[in-house]
């Protein structure tokens, strides 16, 4: 018998749960109407933006009001320990193994939940998580060049904005920029490379670009240019901080596992990391090589991936060149926050991160700076509570199985503790 409940009433089924939600709130999932020591299997399913399957299974035992509250009980076994009232979401897997989640679009995820309370009867309930919530709406952006779309919150008026840039894979990604327009920011998610008529490459992006960016968003009538911040992720995180030292328009910097340094380009030929990554009127940027050729084992890696911090350490022992490749990042007209991960295993954030606030510090930078790095996090920062459970990827562009590094509850927390906080940074500095 299959039954499905998701009201109250004296028989099996979720209450305090709510059924939709943004995707940065806390859900205090809860069953009850259950007989008191019933074992109980809950399930969590849910498809991604690439239609892979991913999936969290916790057992649990009532206690002796027959319920089961997510919020103070842990599972005796299943895909999280602890009492984590949103293990069942950032503990999914993919069921066909794939190398991580794909959430580029605005659209909500839906998550079914099923409960067995006993063999062959089931609780079912469907929860619906936001990335653009209530009166959000959406505008691509396709003018003098650009690829990117604009999210702009509910209510009249001029807003606080963010630019927003991705990292060495490329593309457009929106689900960051939907979820800031749902906390009261305009938001830009600008894609540089492998979009519409972008280059392939990340391969001598002009700054040009970017300044077309800041003028068009200046020109919008939602846009309230004396409050605009630029953020980005990874090599995103580089530019953010190269554009804000150049673009003083830039009153704050949101860096996620940045760089300190310029590096060179990325792209599917072999020589692309000896070309520069971004140029301005035409000449190349200074940067550094992280790695002098070719490396043979990056063709055989596989398992838990090929990590790359070690290279990119090495790198910064081209002292000249790395002294002329360093960000000024002194030029910044605003706070930066820089987000790293102590175990991140695609380069040292936590080491640029620390290179940042140090520079500030040494040119008496006049804004309230700040580094968050986290302990057991890696590479993959970004919205909170969904999957952390990868922790190796397949990169679009070189098509080379990287180590991000991490363990996937510290990684979650870290990842909402972010959010958090750079709600506060900007609601304190725009």
């Amino acid at each position: 018998m299959n039954q499905s409940h998701t009201g109250t009433s004296s028989q099996p089924h979720f209450e305090t749960l709510p059924l939709v939600s943004l995707a940065d709130e806390v859900i205090r999932g809860r069953l009850a109407g259950l007989e008191p020591g019933v074992t109980v299997t809950l399930r969590a399913r849910t498809i991604d933006d690439l239609d892979h399957v991913w999936e969290s299974t916790a057992r649990f035992t009532a206690d002796a009001g027959g319920t089961i509250d997510l919020s103070r009980q842990a599972p005796e076994r299943g895909s999280y320990e602890g009492v984590e009232p949103m293990g069942f979401l950032w503990s999914m897997r993919p069921v066909d193994g794939v190398s991580g989640w794909s959430k580029t679009t605005a659209l909500p995820v839906t998550i079914d939940l099923t409960a067995e309370v006993s063999p062959g009867v089931f609780v079912e309930a469907k929860v619906a998580r936001l990335v653009a919530g209530p009166g959000v709406t959406r505008t691509e952006v396709r003018d003098d060049g650009l690829y990117g779309t604009l999210f702009t919150p509910s209510g009249a008026g001029s807003h606080p904005t963010i630019m927003l840039l991705g990292g060495s894979g490329g593309g457009l990604s929106e689900p960051q920029a939907a979820l800031y327009a749902s906390r009261g920011y305009c938001a830009l998610a600008l894609a540089y490379f492998r979009a519409g008529h972008l280059p392939v490459d990340l391969v001598e992006i002009p700054l040009e670009y970017f300044e077309r960016a800041i003028a068009w968003l200046a020109a919008r009538p939602e846009v309230d240019a004396s409050r605009l911040a630029v953020g980005g992720t990874s090599r995103g995180g580089e530019l953010c901080l190269l554009l804000a030292s150049r673009y003083p328009q830039f009153k704050a910097v949101v860096a996620s596992v940045p760089s300190a340094i310029v590096y060179g380009g990325i792209g599917s030929e072999e020589e692309s990391h000896t070309r520069p990554a971004w140029t301005y009127r035409g000449e190349a940027i200074p940067y550094l090589h992280a790695r002098p050729g070719h490396l043979p084992e990056y063709d055989t890696a596989g398992g838990d991936g090929f990590a790359l911090t070690s290279i990119y350490l090495r790198s910064l022992e081209q002292a000249e060149a790395a002294r002329r490749a360093t960000i000024p990042v002194e030029q910044i007209n605003g706070p930066v926050l820089a987000i790293s991960g102590k175990e991140d295993a695609m380069w040292p954030s936590s080491v640029y991160g620390d290179m940042v606030l140090e520079r500030l510090s040494e040119h008496l930078h006049p804004y309230p700076d700040q580094h968050l790095t986290y302990a057991g996090t890696g590479h993959s920062v970004g919205q909170p509570w969904w999957p952390t459970t990868i922790t190796k990827t397949l990169h679009p562009v070189s098509k080379i199985l990287f180590a991000l590094g991490g363990d996937p509850k510290q990684s979650a927390h870290a990842r909402a503790d972010t959010w958090s906080q750079t709600l506060a940074f900007l609601e304190a500095n725009l």
